[in-house]
């Protein structure tokens, strides 16, 4: 699904990443565990297409890509429900039977659905960030990058969100960022600790870390 191989990315100023490599499998997820100014949203920049100023290789195969960002990038003139389902309208999807469900279950898992035809200026960060995240996993993708997507997200939010994706998208294939230590167990994958200054082929450290949360997706509400 995903190579890197001897990746380097240079600023002007600073070295963001230096000699990483990286292989992840089709269907799994991976927790990269790292300070701020690491590199880790360079690297989900570059994986995403958005950065090729980098030498190295980096292969990346899958259909459907999403992305979530720290900043949820909200359509500031639609409300949260068209922002949800846009991907239906990129993708050319009639709404049907399967698709509403999935919609539902969003709303229900991410607290939405009373906030759903209020446009972001009207709700909190943590609530534009919750739209933002069963926007990208409304037609459960392939491959799901996410750059540190719970800010101001709650701990128990975070939770029921992350048992909600490996409920409904078991097969996609997930590379989340984070600094913040209770966020690796919601994975129940792989992490990767970053204990260098800055992501490169030292100074990591792997292992599998389970959940011990132990909060389950809420069924589909309404």
């Amino acid at each position: 699904m995903i190579h890197i191989s001897h990746l380097t990315r240079q600023f002007s100023d600073r070295i963001a990443i230096d000699n990483f490599s990286l292989t992840v499998s089709t269907g799994e997820r991976v927790c990269l565990f790292a300070p701020s100014g690491a590199g880790k949203s360079t690297l989900i920049r570059i994986l995403a297409g958005l950065d090729r100023d980098y030498t190295g290789k980096v292969s990346v195969l899958s259909g459907r890509t999403t992305a979530v960002f720290q900043e949820p990038g909200l359509f500031a003139h639609k409300t949260l429900e068209k922002n949800i389902r846009y991907p239906l309208r990129t993708a050319g999807l009639a709404p049907c039977a399967g698709l509403e469900d999935r919609y539902a279950s969003w709303l229900e898992v991410t607290e939405l659905y009373d906030a759903r035809n209020l446009y972001p200026f009207q709700v909190s960060g943590g609530m534009k960030q919750k739209a933002a995240i069963a926007r990208a996993f409304l037609l459960r993708p392939d491959l799901a990058l996410m750059d540190e997507p719970f800010k101001s997200v709650d701990p128990e939010a975070k939770a029921h969100i992350m048992a909600h994706i490996r409920e409904t998208c078991p097969e996609t294939t997930l590379i989340m960022t984070t600094h913040h230590r209770d966020e690796p167990a919601l994975i129940r994958g792989r992490e990767i600790r970053v204990t260098g200054p800055h992501l490169s082929g030292t100074g990591l450290c792997q292992h599998n870390r389970p959940s011990t949360t132990g909060f389950s997706a809420p069924g589909p509400g309404r």
